[in-house]
C-alpha cells in the first residue's frame, strides 16, 4: 500500500469563531490594535509606517533607509544600540515590505517598556553612519551578485520589466552601482521626511496588560507625529492583448531553466479575493494542485512548480513559477497551458474543488493560531483595505463557492494570453 493511500482523511472545518479584529485610538488620535494573551511572559510589538521606495528619489533609497535604521544614533553605535537589545533579552528587525515598513521586536513582559523606549529612541535618532552605509552597500552588493547568477532571479525581473517597466517602483531593480550612490545625505533625508515625521500604527500583541499599553502609548505619542493615513493607488496597469510569446534570457554557466507567467489582477472585491484563491489553489496553489500533480508528480518535468499571488499598492501580481532542466522546457510551457485550457473550458470536479477548499479553510483557519497571530491579521486589514467583517465571512465565502463560478472567473481571467511569460538560464 502506498503512502497516499495510507494518508488519512481530512475534516472540512466549515465553522470557526474568528477573533474580532478591531482596531481603537487613544484619546490623542493614535491608531492601536491591541489583543492581551494573559500569562505567557512574551510580548510583540511592531508598529506600521506607510512608507515604500515608490517614494525615493534613488534606488535602494527606502531600502537603506528603514534596514539602517539602529546603526547607529544619538552618539551610540550600532554595536552599542544592538548589545543592549541584546542585554534586554529582546529581538529586534525593521523590514521594508513593498508597501510600507515595519520595526518589530520581541522580549519578555518585564521589559517591555525598556525595549520599546530604547528601540523608538535610536529610530528617531538615526544617523546613518558613513561607515555603516558602505559596509550595507558590499553586503548588499554580494547578495545580489549571487542572486543575479540564478535563473529565478531573471526570470522574474525580466517579467516584472515586461509588464511593470512604467512603474519605477514595481518595474525597476537597480543596478549594483546604485548602492555606491546613496549617500548618508539621501538617507537622513528620508528618515527625517518619512519616518520620523510620518503617521504609524502601533500592534500590541502577547502578555501587553492595560497599565503597560497605556505606558506604551505614551513614550509613542511623546514623539509628534500627524495622524494615519494611509491611501491606496491603482497602478492602472493592463495586461498584454495578445500573446507575447516566450521570452528568452540567456544565462551562461547556467544548468537548468527557470520560467515564471505573471500578470496584473486590479483591486478586487472581498468576496472576489476568495474565488481567486480558490481557482489558484486548484491551479498551483498547493501540492495537490494540477501544475503540481501533472507536470512535476506525473510527468516529471520540474523540479517544483506553483502558483500564488504578489501584492502590489492597490493590486497584485499573479505568478506562476517553476524550475526545470532545459529540455523539458517547451514540454513544460504547454503543459501549463493545457492545464489553463481545461480549466477554461471544463467545471472542477467536485471532489477536486472540494479538497482545495479544505486546504485553503485549514490554512485560514492556522493564520489565527498563537499569541501574535491577531496582530499580522490586523495588519493585514489595513494593507489589504479589508472591512470588519472580512475575516468573519471568510470560511462562509469559501464554501458557497461553485465549480461554475470558477468556470466563469477563469475564462474572464486565467488567459494564457493575458500572461507574460519568461524562461530564463540554460535556454
Amino acid at each position: 500500500m502506498s503512502f497516499r493511500e495510507q494518508a488519512p482523511s481530512v475534516r472540512s472545518i466549515s465553522s470557526f469563531t474568528v477573533p474580532k479584529i478591531a482596531f481603537k485610538k487613544s484619546p490623542k488620535g493614535t491608531l492601536y490594535f491591541h489583543e492581551e494573551t494573559k500569562g505567557i511572559g512574551a510580548v510583540s510589538v511592531f508598529w506600521l509606517l506607510p512608507i515604500s521606495k515608490q517614494l525615493q528619489t534613488k534606488a535602494f533609497q527606502a531600502l537603506a533607509a528603514v534596514e539602517l535604521l539602529l546603526s547607529g544614533g544619538d552618539g551610540k553605535s550600532e554595536n552599542e544600540i544592538l548589545k543592549h537589545i541584546e542585554h534586554l533579552g529582546a529581538s529586534v528587525g525593521n523590514d521594508s515590505e513593498q508597501l510600507y515598513a515595519r520595526i518589530h521586536f520581541r522580549c519578555a513582559k518585564t521589559v517591555v517598556i525598556d525595549v520599546f523606549e530604547w528601540v523608538l529612541h535610536h529610530v528617531e535618532r538615526a544617523e546613518y553612519p558613513i561607515d555603516e552605509i558602505e559596509r550595507y552597500g558590499l553586503i548588499k552588493k554580494s547578495s545580489i551578485e549571487r542572486r543575479m547568477q540564478t535563473p529565478g532571479y531573471w526570470s522574474d525581473r525580466k517579467a516584472k520589466e515586461l509588464l511593470y517597466g512604467e512603474i519605477p517602483w514595481v518595474g525597476t531593480f537597480g543596478d549594483l552601482n546604485d548602492f555606491s550612490n546613496l549617500q548618508q545625505s539621501d538617507l537622513q533625508e528620508f528618515h527625517q521626511k518619512y519616518i520620523k515625521n510620518s503617521s504609524g500604527v502601533l500592534f500590541l500583541s502577547g502578555d501587553v496588560d492595560e497599565s503597560q499599553k497605556r505606558q506604551l502609548l505614551n513614550i509613542w505619542e511623546s514623539y509628534e507625529r500627524p495622524p494615519f493615513s494611509w491611501s491606496l493607488k491603482d497602478e492602472n496597469t493592463q495586461n498584454p492583448t495578445h500573446d507575447l510569446g516566450v521570452v528568452s534570457h540567456s544565462l551562461p554557466n547556467s544548468s537548468q531553466v527557470s520560467m515564471r507567467w505573471m500578470k496584473h489582477i486590479g483591486g478586487l472585491d472581498e468576496k472576489e479575493t476568495h474565488k481567486y484563491s480558490l481557482l489558484n489553489m486548484v491551479l498551483g496553489g498547493y501540492f495537490g494542485s494540477r501544475l503540481m500533480q501533472d507536470l512535476r508528480e506525473k510527468q516529471g518535468l520540474t523540479y517544483g512548480i506553483n502558483s500564488y499571488f504578489k501584492p502590489l499598492w492597490k493590486g497584485r501580481s499573479w505568478n506562476i513559477s517553476g524550475e526545470m532542466n532545459s529540455a523539458n522546457t517547451d514540454k513544460a510551457v504547454d503543459a501549463v497551458k493545457n492545464i489553463i485550457r481545461d480549466l477554461q473550458q471544463n467545471n472542477i470536479p467536485e471532489a477536486e474543488l472540494e479538497r482545495a477548499k479544505r486546504y485553503y479553510a485549514g490554512m485560514f483557519r492556522s493564520g489565527f493560531d498563537g499569541p501574535f497571530a491577531q496582530a499580522t491579521k490586523a495588519l493585514q486589514t489595513i494593507v489589504r483595505d479589508y472591512s470588519t467583517q472580512y475575516y468573519a465571512e471568510t470560511l462562509e465565502s469559501i464554501w458557497s463557492i461553485n465549480s461554475s463560478s470558477l468556470l466563469q472567473l477563469a475564462q474572464n481571467e486565467l488567459n494564457a494570453n493575458s500572461f507574460v511569460k519568461v524562461v530564463a538560464g540554460d535556454v
